[in-house]
């Protein structure tokens, strides 16, 4: 039994003739009449009731299209997962919140692209929840993700690096010369929050929430530029990771008392077939990382 004589039974029953069949088929008439006598021939039943050159299914015959359909149907979606494996070779899409894609991002970037040129990334710049449920959903093939590394579920974690939030304001701002600040302390002040598809935003709240502190948040932002330029216009304060600091002369960097840190990891979906060169980059990584665990 092959394919070809699937197709060709299925047809002739779509179209209740050979003869239409072979019209719409472009092949001849013997070709299928051959095809399908061959074909019950090897199944040792007959498929069809031919009555003065009419065809009707028999009761096998009408198992065999509802079964063979099922085939034809695997088959081309085999066809389709092909050749979108194909289209994806060399060809990584990978979720970056955007201060990770400021400040750790590049540098990955920039040592696997000297090691594999001919391997392209295309970035979608998310906050950490977004990318987290992108690979969930098959859109995206890895994420560079703040990762509760306790509530991992459905995903394989490598960590990258620990970091913590700090308060960044300007240097004109009546916090900007403290050591560190509480949270209690910030709520007299406005802030700006990423927007709620971020991992950090969330945990925020439920701090403050914790503190019995109601924030004055006069903007929800994921936009990274302008949360700094507000920052510096000594507009309102945000909460960035700590490196973000030394790569702006215009915002402070003010600790906090009780340290809020968080883990950066490479995620991936758990179970989720790996092409090679996800596999590849993700090798890459753990090579780079795994002599600074978290």
């Amino acid at each position: 039994m092959t394919l070809i004589q699937i197709h060709y039974f299925l047809e002739t029953v779509k179209q209740g003739s050979i003869s239409k069949a072979a019209q719409v088929l472009h092949v001849s008439q013997p070709s299928i009449s051959a095809a399908l006598k061959n074909l019950e021939h090897e199944l040792g039943i007959n498929l069809f009731h031919r009555i003065k050159m009419r065809l009707s299914l028999t009761r096998e015959g009408a198992y065999f299209a509802e079964q063979g359909q099922k085939i034809i149907d695997a088959a081309d979606q085999l066809v389709f997962d092909m050749k979108e494996i194909a289209q994806k070779h060399n060809q990584i899409r990978i979720g970056v919140p955007p201060m990770i894609g400021t400040f750790l991002f590049p540098s990955i970037f920039d040592a696997f692209n000297e090691k594999h040129p001919k391997i392209q990334m295309t970035m979608s710049e998310q906050g950490s929840l977004m990318v987290q449920q992108q690979v969930k959903l098959d859109q995206l093939d890895v994420a560079i993700a703040v990762m509760d590394l306790k509530k991992n579920d459905g995903f394989e974690v490598l960590p990258i690096t620990r970091t913590q939030l700090w308060f960044c304001v300007s240097p004109q701002h009546p916090l900007a010369a403290e050591p560190d600040v509480v949270l209690e302390t910030i709520g007299n002040y406005p802030i700006i929050l990423f927007k709620d598809d971020a991992y950090q935003s969330a945990l925020l709240m439920n701090c403050f929430q914790q503190q019995g502190v109601d924030p004055h948040v006069l903007l929800y932002s994921s936009q990274l530029y302008t949360i700094k330029k507000i920052i510096a216009k000594g507009k309102a304060g945000a909460f960035l990771f700590k490196e973000l600091v030394a790569m702006d002369q215009d915002i402070i960097g003010i600790p906090l008392r009780d340290p809020i840190e968080m883990d950066i990891c490479l995620i991936w979906k758990r179970g989720r077939h790996l092409y090679n060169d996800t596999a590849t980059l993700i090798r890459f990584v753990k090579s780079v990382f795994q002599a600074h665990p978290v």
